[in-house]
């Protein structure tokens, strides 16, 4: 199995929480999150393979990018850690804990399920390779490219948080969208799970968001046994932009 080295930052002290992005975002997603949490955790915001700074390689699949997450915690974990894992991070986060559950102390999958996602980003990506990268001279320009593909304007502002600079003048995805593309299916695909998980994982989920649903517990709790679940009020997918502070004090409570 080959592992790829994940970019990551480091900040704060105390007892050492993972936290994981989702599909096409990076480890800023979750600045504002961990700026809350420094002076209680020693947070390790990644990026994922095929993500932000991280190295691009042509296979992606949970079993992959658990493999990536784990090297990292074997590297820099003092002892039992947290983890949290937003989207497909929260898919990544639960192969972690059903894998090597003695690595962790608690968990938080935020709004994914292990269950199979059928679309929800094929829009996304074929509008991504759609634009031509040599047209843009400025940032404004993918702006506008993405406008008419991507209608929604938040949407289209994390997408383009993707679009980074390539020498002086010319631009260019930093994820690698070729691979993305390729394994989308296995991304999208249903978690199979080696052994039960006994320690506690908080499943939290946007009251508006239909990745969790009520008909999902049972399922959930038959891998994971003493799951738990918390909705935020008025929150979509994006839980932790959309609610920051709501987020924040759901995860100093449940990682007390």
């Amino acid at each position: 199995m080959e592992t790829v080295k994940l970019h990551y930052k480091k900040q704060g002290t105390g007892p050492e929480l993972f936290i994981l992005h989702g599909l096409l975002g990076s480890l800023d997603n979750w600045q504002t999150v961990a700026n809350a949490l420094i002076e209680n955790y020693t947070v390790f915001l990644v990026d994922l393979r095929n993500h932000g700074r991280s190295p691009h390689h042509p296979e992606m699949n949970y079993t992959l990018m658990a493999a990536d997450v784990l090297q990292l915690i074997a590297e820099q974990a003092t002892s039992p850690c947290y983890i949290l894992g937003h989207s497909m991070g929260g898919k990544i986060a639960m192969e972690c804990l059903s894998s090597h559950p003695n690595l962790f102390i608690r968990g938080m999958i935020v709004d994914i399920g292990p269950k199979k996602y059928i679309g929800g980003h094929e829009e996304i990506l074929d509008a991504m390779a759609s634009i031509d990268l040599i047209k843009i001279e400025k940032r404004s320009d993918g702006e506008k490219l993405l406008k008419t593909k991507i209608p929604d304007f938040g949407v289209r502002q994390f997408i383009l948080k993707n679009l980074d600079r390539n020498g002086e003048n010319g631009f260019q995805w930093k994820c690698n969208l070729e691979a993305i593309m390729k394994n989308y299916e296995k991304i999208s695909d249903e978690l199979e799970f080696a052994q039960a998980v006994e320690i506690p994982v908080c499943f939290l989920a946007g009251e508006k968001s239909n990745y969790i649903l009520p008909v999902d517990h049972a399922a959930i709790r038959t891998t994971f046994l003493n799951a738990e679940f918390i909705s935020i009020p008025s929150a979509g997918h994006w839980v932790h932009a959309e609610k920051p502070e709501e987020t924040i004090k759901i995860i100093l409570e449940y990682f007390r």
